[in-house]
């Protein structure tokens, strides 16, 4: 019961025309292109824009929507928690230290961004 078998490599036939090898001195080349371009268009797209007072307007409507988000839901989840430890499905404890974590998170966003925000500005 014992078959004859053998061992044969396979051959890989390299494909003509394509080429995978990049040289570290053509990504080089490719990335000061790519920077060059960007800082030639840079400032005609910042002025097109409406320049550093458009840019700045539109940052503090995005905290302005962003702090008004982040406390909808933090009251959404202690309401959820709170529901939850009413029903008895969850310990008084627990509703607690959600608090906790909430204050936790409400402090680096309204205590830390600001300050690394004015850090930058």
């Amino acid at each position: 019961m014992n078959r004859n078998t053998q061992l044969a490599t396979m051959k890989l036939v390299p494909l003509r025309g394509y080429s995978y090898r990049i040289s570290m001195r053509q990504i080089a080349t490719h990335m000061r292109q790519t920077m060059a371009l960007g800082i030639a268009i840079g400032p005609e797209l910042a002025f097109a824009g409406g320049g550093l007072d458009s840019a700045t307007q539109g940052a503090t409507t995005f905290k302005i929507w962003l702090y008004s988000f982040l406390g909808v839901v933090a009251a959404c989840v202690l309401m959820w928690k709170g529901a939850e430890c009413w029903a008895d499905r969850a310990h008084w404890s627990e509703f607690v230290t959600m608090c906790g974590k909430v204050a936790a998170v409400g402090s680096v966003v309204g205590v830390l961004a600001p300050y690394l925000w004015n850090m930058f500005s």
